[in-house]
């Protein structure tokens, strides 16, 4: 009873706001924001109603936002005209999940020394923020295509090469969505930053220059070893940490990639703000993001994570991620190319 109650209301304020001059303002302003279009005014109609449903969560949210009821604020973005279902297909990576739960079969043909777990640190300081530094590169937007863990791979290598020439190189995304096939990753559909490190190790990696992103597979893996930037001789990785044995990592080696839980609604319109959600499942992971830091603050300290979304989500395309408590499982596993 009260489900229909609740659909009913939203179907009320669909249809009052269809007649409404500044609702078809602001979704006219929208599209042309973000370039949509669409074909059939049926279509247009649906997408806009859609629109309307999720502007209306985000108010209600920054509602309990402003009242101090929630750490984080979210904004209208990109992802606008999709239903939460919509987004998990096209931006998440349930793959990721099953692999990450046959992780250690999966991995039973990687070098023992490639599995080692980093070495700890002494005193550790109280914030690290690798984006500040000539080690990260600048936010880019995966599109139609479920490459997260190529940047995330690629955002670790070009970290740790940033360190070894003292310059920063961006490299190749589109180089491992069309060749690691091989490695177990599945191009446009999905994979795991450690096949990408060993296709890497294995062959090289293009710039993104010599081998610029399409946010789609190519027909045919096109990498020239005479255009090779680096190789790796493995990766590391720990798996199931506390927040200590990451902080440590992240400190003493650089940007990491870590996997994570980033199908929640919440995760769609973050805009601002330490992202505290208990409904963020630990378990269910689904994204590979790029650890650059963190915050030891009292009584919210916070990791800094790199997405692949463009730099219109979230904080100029980052996310503060409270620490503390595995928020969106990002205790489960991190991993790192040694060149």
């Amino acid at each position: 009873m009260e489900l229909s109650l609740f659909v009913m209301c939203i179907l009320t304020v669909v249809s009052m706001a269809s007649a409404n001059p500044i609702i078809d303002e602001e979704w006219e302003i929208w599209k042309q924001s973000y370039a949509k279009s669409y074909p059939r005014v049926e279509e247009d109609q649906a997408r806009r109603a859609v629109w309307l449903e999720n502007l209306e969560k985000i108010a209600a949210h920054n509602a309990q936002y402003s009242q101090g009821n929630s750490t984080y604020e979210m904004s209208m973005n990109q992802f606008g005209d999709l239903t939460p279902m919509e987004f998990v297909q096209l931006y998440t990576d349930a793959r990721i999940y099953e692999m990450a739960n046959y992780m250690d079969e999966a991995l039973l043909d990687v070098e023992v020394e490639e599995l080692e777990e980093v070495e700890e640190v002494g005193a550790l300081p109280r914030s690290v923020d690798w984006s500040q530094t000539d080690l990260v590169g600048k936010v880019q937007n995966q599109g139609p295509c479920l490459s997260c863990y190529a940047f995330g791979a690629i955002g670790a290598l070009e970290g740790q090469l940033a360190k070894r020439t003292q310059q920063y190189k961006e490299l190749s995304v589109q180089n491992v969505i069309d060749c690691s096939d091989k490695y177990k990753n599945y191009g446009c559909q999905g994979g795991i930053p450690y096949r990408a490190f060993q296709y890497i190790r294995d062959n090289g990696i293009e710039s993104s220059k010599s081998y610029p992103y399409k946010a789609k597979k190519n027909t045919e893996c096109l990498f020239s070893s005479s255009k090779s930037v680096t190789t790796i001789k493995g990766f590391r990785r720990i798996k199931h940490y506390e927040d200590k044995k990451l902080a440590e990592m992240v400190a003493s080696v650089g940007p990491i990639a870590v996997i994570i839980h980033s199908s929640h609604p919440s995760w769609m319109f973050y805009k601002s703000g330490i992202y505290d959600n208990d409904e963020c499942n630990i378990k269910h992971i689904d994204h590979v993001v790029l650890l650059v830091g963190y915050v030891d603050l009292h009584p919210k300290g916070y990791w800094i994570i790199k997405n692949s979304w463009g730099p219109n989500w979230g904080e100029d395309g980052y996310m503060r991620l409270i620490k503390g408590k595995n928020m969106c499982g990002i205790n489960y596993s991190a991993s790192y190319p040694v060149i």
